[in-house]
C-alpha cells in the first residue's frame, strides 16, 4: 500500500517542524508505528532520550510519546506556547477532541489508510452493541455504556441514527470492560472499538453482538495550521448537549 513520505507531509506544511507527537497506546503505537515505518521514519533504532521522548538516528526530529487521545490537546498546547509540533493519531480521537473543543484550529495534513489483515473488520470500528445485535430489543429508556475516549463520538451517534430514533438514552461513562457491564445486565448495550484481541475476545466470550458500526478509523497526521473555522463541526457540537441522552454517569 502507498504511503505518504513523512517528510513530504512535514515540508508541505511550510513551517520547520522537528516535533512528532506519537502514540504510546499498545494497540495504537502498534499500528502507527508500522504505517510511519513505511512512511520513511523507522522508530526501531530510535535513541530514547528519557521515557517519553525518542530521537531518530542523526536526524533533526524529536519523538513526543503520548496517548493518542492525547495527541489533539498536545498539538494545540505546543502551538499556543509557540511551537508547530505534527501529532499522528486516530481520526475517531481527533474527531472525539473537536467535538469536545469545536474552537479548535487543528488540520489534517495527511491520511494514512488504515488495513489490518488481523483486525475483525480490517481496521478499528467503532461499534453499537447489544445482547442479540437486535435492534427491536433495545428499550425505549436504554442503558448504554460508553468507552470515555469515545464519549461524543457515542452521543453524536445516539442523536443522529434512525435506528434509534424515539429512544432516550441514560449514558454511563467507563474506561474499560464495557462489554462485561452488557453481558451482566448493568446496561442494555454498549459502544466501543472493535479491532483485535480483548475486545472481540470479550464480545465472543459473552456472546454479544454487533448492532451497527458506528464508524471506521484512519491514521491521521495533525496540526494546529487551520486558519478557518469548522462551523458544521461547532453546529454538530453545540447540537449534543441536546439529544436523547437524559442522564450521564461517570464510573471510574
Amino acid at each position: 500500500m502507498y504511503r505518504e513520505n513523512i517528510y513530504d507531509v512535514i515540508k508541505a506544511t511550510g513551517e520547520r517542524v522537528t516535533t512528532l507527537v506519537i502514540p504510546k497506546n499498545t494497540g495504537l503505537k502498534g499500528y502507527a508505528w508500522q504505517v510511519l515505518k513505511e512512511a520513511g521514519l523507522d522508530l526501531g533504532n530510535a535513541k530514547q532520550i528519557d521515557k517519553a521522548t525518542l530521537k531518530v538516528g542523526d536526524i533533526d526530529i524529536t519523538l513526543l510519546l503520548r496517548r493518542g487521545e492525547d495527541i489533539p490537546q498536545i498539538v494545540m498546547d505546543e502551538f499556543r506556547l509557540g511551537n508547530i509540533v505534527l501529532g499522528v493519531t486516530g481520526d475517531d480521537l481527533l474527531d472525539e477532541y473537536r467535538l469536545r473543543n469545536p474552537e479548535n484550529t487543528l488540520k489534517v495534513e495527511n491520511t494514512y489508510d488504515w488495513y489490518d489483515e488481523n483486525a475483525r473488520f480490517n481496521r478499528p470500528a467503532l461499534s453499537f452493541v447489544n445482547r442479540n445485535g437486535d435492534v427491536n430489543d433495545i428499550p425505549i429508556e436504554a442503558r448504554v455504556a460508553v468507552n470515555g475516549k469515545y464519549e461524543y463520538n457515542g452521543r453524536l451517534y445516539l442523536s443522529k441514527s434512525p435506528l434509534l430514533k424515539g429512544r432516550k438514552f441514560i449514558l454511563t461513562v467507563y474506561n474499560g470492560d464495557l462489554e462485561d457491564r452488557v453481558a451482566k445486565g448493568a446496561n442494555d448495550c454498549c459502544i466501543d472499538t472493535v479491532y483485535t484481541g480483548t475486545t472481540i475476545d470479550t464480545i465472543d466470550e459473552y456472546g454479544l453482538r454487533i448492532v451497527e458500526i458506528i464508524r471506521f478509523s484512519d491514521l491521521v497526521v495533525i496540526s494546529a495550521l487551520r486558519k478557518d473555522s469548522s462551523k458544521l463541526l461547532e453546529l454538530m457540537a453545540k447540537d449534543i448537549p441536546r439529544g436523547p441522552v437524559i442522564e450521564r454517569n461517570k464510573f471510574s
